[in-house]
């Protein structure tokens, strides 16, 4: 990507970032969506040696769809106990993805879409994680903000919200952070609906509210495993940003545009 003329980039950048909708696309369309002339589309598929879309999208299903590496042949060479240490990282995620359709994870969706305000925290350990998921859900929804007890004690709830009108979203795991607690009931006493993002032992969550999603952590690896709790923040992201009645085209465009104008891209 580097080593592309910065007008080619862009169009690559697009190809990456949308190969599952590429199919539906024209030269056209691209050029509109990646901000470059349409002539700049037909250099870079020449890059790759295509004449056109038609040949670019036969590559493409060739590419992912009939010799394309699956899962399991992407770990194939690797020493065994890296091995067994891949699959351990897999089932955590394939476990997060049955909790789909579980009354937790409902519930927990109910309650990050119809909260007025979202309220997100996390520390030791998974301060960052809980950090980039409220970067996430703000531009999924309106009113999500970072809540950091220690720094502002507490003013964003010095008045008390209607029930049901907010929400707190608690990531959580070992050694749990007293704080996480103490928080979680606070907000409930507050009429505050809570979700509980956390690894497998949490012993607290489930007496605190109906939308605990607990994810595996223990895969071997030197510290309990993230990948379960990712995935799981992630899917509520996309399943908050999808919610019936988000106009999530309009709110991606306002970003975009506010981003441009303080020269970020």
């Amino acid at each position: 990507m580097a080593s592309l003329p910065k007008q080619e980039a862009k169009v690559a950048q697009y190809f990456l970032l949308n190969l599952t909708s590429i199919s539906f696309e024209t030269g056209k369309s691209i050029a509109q969506k990646a901000g470059v002339a349409e002539i700049t589309v037909g250099r870079m598929l020449r890059r790759f040696g295509c004449a056109g879309m038609k040949e670019f999208k036969a590559m493409l299903r060739h590419r992912y769809s009939v010799s394309g590496e699956s899962l399991a042949d992407a770990g194939a060479e690797l020493p065994e106990d890296w091995q067994e240490q891949m699959n351990a990282e897999l089932l955590a995620v394939r476990t997060v993805y049955a909790k789909i359709n579980t009354p937790a994870f409902q519930a927990a969706e109910r309650y990050l879409r119809e909260a007025t305000d979202v309220y997100v925290t996390g520390f030791q350990t998974v301060r960052g994680l809980a950090e980039d998921t409220a970067r996430r859900l703000a531009l999924a929804r309106p009113r999500v903000r970072f809540l950091s007890g220690h720094d502002s004690m507490l003013s964003e709830w010095l008045d008390p919200p209607a029930a049901g009108g907010s929400c707190l979203l608690i990531i959580d795991v070992i050694p749990y952070a007293a704080e996480c607690e103490t928080l979680a009931r606070l907000a409930r006493d507050q009429g505050r609906s809570v979700v509980v993002v956390t690894d497998e032992y949490c012993h607290w969550a489930h007496d605190v509210t109906d939308a605990v999603i607990n994810t595996p952590s223990k895969t071997g690896l030197f510290l309990e495993s993230i990948l379960g709790l990712n995935a799981a923040t992630s899917l509520l992201a996309h399943a908050t940003a999808n919610a019936a009645g988000t106009d999530l085209d309009r709110r991606m465009r306002d970003w975009k545009r506010l981003a441009h104008r303080i020269g970020i891209f």
